[in-house]
């Protein structure tokens, strides 16, 4: 036995609207960082860290001594988010806050020895992480998403 069609209720008519939402930059840029983000720990294994502290442990090494501005600045993450993710870091002994000599004020972030093998060893992983993330382009195209998200995003 079929159940009865159900009767919309009133107001329930669907409103046109002129695009699909899989067709929508923002709902496809969510979808693939959801993608990126549930792939990091697989492509990964041990290392205990999340792609943000990897992003900034990969400007330090970068940039030795830079400061938290320079620093945050430099991966794009807003100053609370970059100032907790260098406090978590540096408990984890993975880098080293040392005064600055020309501000007292200021703090220049360094690479612990833990933190320069986390960095070697995530650089040796990460070129097989980003060929999954693009499995379904060709090497071409990998590259003009690169230069298109650039553009986007003024980087370049």
């Amino acid at each position: 036995m079929t159940a009865p069609p159900v009767k919309p209720a009133p107001g329930d008519a669907r409103i046109p609207v002129p695009f699909e939402v899989h067709e929508l930059l923002s709902h496809l840029l969510r979808r693939a960082h959801f993608a990126a983000e549930s792939a990091f720990p697989a492509a990964y294994p041990g290392l205990e860290v999340t792609s943000r502290q990897l992003a900034l442990l990969f400007a330090i090494n970068r940039k030795p001594g830079s400061s938290q501005t320079e620093l945050a600045e430099a991966v794009g993450f807003d100053a609370n988010t970059f100032s907790d993710l260098a406090k978590r870091s540096e408990r984890k002994g993975l880098l080293e806050r040392i005064r600055s000599s020309d501000d007292r004020r200021a703090f220049g972030l360094y690479l612990t020895p833990e933190g320069r093998a986390m960095v070697a060893q995530a650089a040796a992983l990460t070129p097989a992480y980003q060929a999954g993330l693009a499995k379904n382009l060709t090497p071409e195209d990998a590259q003009q998403l690169v230069v298109l998200l650039h553009r986007m995003l003024g980087l370049r």
